[in-house]
């Protein structure tokens, strides 16, 4: 009988991994194709202009491998992603959500999330969607005068006005959306104009991506030491606007941050912190491309060429489960960079019972080292909306105070 890779934990010595496992999959993240449509000039993917696409074979191998290792429970969680998923048509989906169910055969509710540059959406997508209950995400980066800064097609072009007939759709048929914005330096002086949009937008949570550096986007507009009370104060009135208005979305940031808060897991062990990081945990998130090549920790990852962890590619489906994966040399030698870099941020960071240990693909990009510490993704979208939120806590306190006396 084979046992959840969970319960084998206890077996690691010093030689191998050395920190916790996931005891479930979080999300299979499966690559149909690299290839994206557009051309953002803050992209990651080094392999975008790949025309290539996952086979089935591909799809049913990725199944069942996380099924054989016994990390799926109620539910499987697969995100389609890194490329844009919908280049591929509605076709491909139909045989690969069917190739799914067949694999899955009633073990597990399978649900499917799509994340768009939000292009391509027509009548056909949304009935596609619609029937499957899927989820979308779109990218959008507010108003137009920012947003088409960044976001181009492949001949130069704005997308924007694309994008928001395409919300046009989604709303005719009546599918929810949550969106992700990237911001840049453009947009730090316009917080009112990026709420506002998002406040119209009809979105149910908007994420705010601070511009990082990742894959081969190796410069970010955000690197300037001067940029620092800038975005503070992006976050400040941001923080203001939604508060004082009656919002129909939420703000993914400081969302996260109130949690933070409200359930500190400040006494907890930082194993215990660290097991609610899905990016510091093995296998919870597990990534494969469109040629079957399997990786964990951060998304992000995937496509990277490093020989030193053998380009994250930590095993190949069909040919390699998670467990010949476990005890392989690029993971162990991955993982245990990963988790001695969690180990530090628990003795030097005050925030570290917020993010668990924050992730690992920036501190590999920023840093050059999974084995450290704290970044300008930490600074930038942790701490900062973290300060915010406490901040306004703490001035509520005081009204509250100012009552009771009174």
């Amino acid at each position: 009988m084979i046992l959840p890779l969970a319960r084998l934990a206890n077996s690691f010595v010093s030689e191998k991994y050395r920190g916790p496992v996931a005891s479930y999959l979080e999300l299979l993240i499966l690559q149909p194709t690299p290839f994206c449509n557009i051309n953002c000039d803050y992209c990651y993917l080094s392999n975008r202009s790949v025309r290539q696409t996952m086979s089935l074979e591909t799809i049913r191998e990725s199944v069942r491998m996380v099924l054989n290792a016994g990390l799926v429970g109620e539910r499987l969680s697969v995100v389609w992603h890194a490329g844009e998923p919908l280049v591929l048509s509605v076709d491909y989906y139909q045989e690969a959500f069917a190739a799914i169910e067949e694999v899955v055969d009633g073990k597990c509710e399978i649900s499917h999330s799509f994340q768009s540059n939000g292009i391509l959406i027509d009548d056909d997508w949304c009935a596609f969607i619609r029937k499957h209950s899927a989820r979308i995400g779109l990218s959008i980066d507010g108003p137009a005068f920012l947003h088409d800064l960044h976001r181009k097609t492949r001949t130069g072009k704005p997308t924007h006005a694309k994008v928001m007939r395409s919300v046009e759709k989604l709303k005719q048929h009546s599918i929810p959306f949550h969106a992700i914005a990237v911001i840049t330096a453009d947009a730090l002086d316009h917080a009112d104009a990026v709420f506002n949009f998002f406040q119209n937008l009809g979105i149910a949570e908007v994420g705010f991506n601070i511009e990082e550096l990742e894959g081969v986007h190796d410069s970010s507009s955000m690197s300037a030491e001067v940029n620092t009370d800038r975005i503070r104060k992006f976050w400040q009135r941001l923080y203001n606007l939604h508060e004082a208005s009656l919002p129909s979305f939420q703000i993914r940031e400081f969302r996260k941050a109130a949690a933070a808060v409200l359930f500190s897991q400040a006494r907890l062990s930082w194993q215990e912190i660290a097991m609610q990081n899905d990016q510091v945990l093995p296998f919870r998130i597990i990534s494969v491309d469109y040629q079957g090549h399997v990786s964990t920790f951060s998304p992000e990852l995937m496509g990277v060429h490093d020989t030193a962890y053998n380009d994250f590619k930590l095993g190949k489906v069909g040919e390699d489960d998670l467990y010949a994966i476990r005890e392989s040399k690029p993971f162990r030698k991955m993982a245990n960079a990963v988790m001695d870099g969690v180990r530090k941020c628990s003795r030097t960071c005050e925030y570290f019972s917020v993010c668990g240990g924050g992730g690992p693909s920036n501190k590999y990009f920023e840093n050059g080292s999974f084995n450290s510490t704290v970044t300008m993704y930490c600074r930038n979208s942790i701490q900062l909306p973290m300060q915010v939120v406490l901040t306004g806590f703490e001035n509520k306190l005081r009204i509250i105070d100012s009552a009771d006396i009174e």
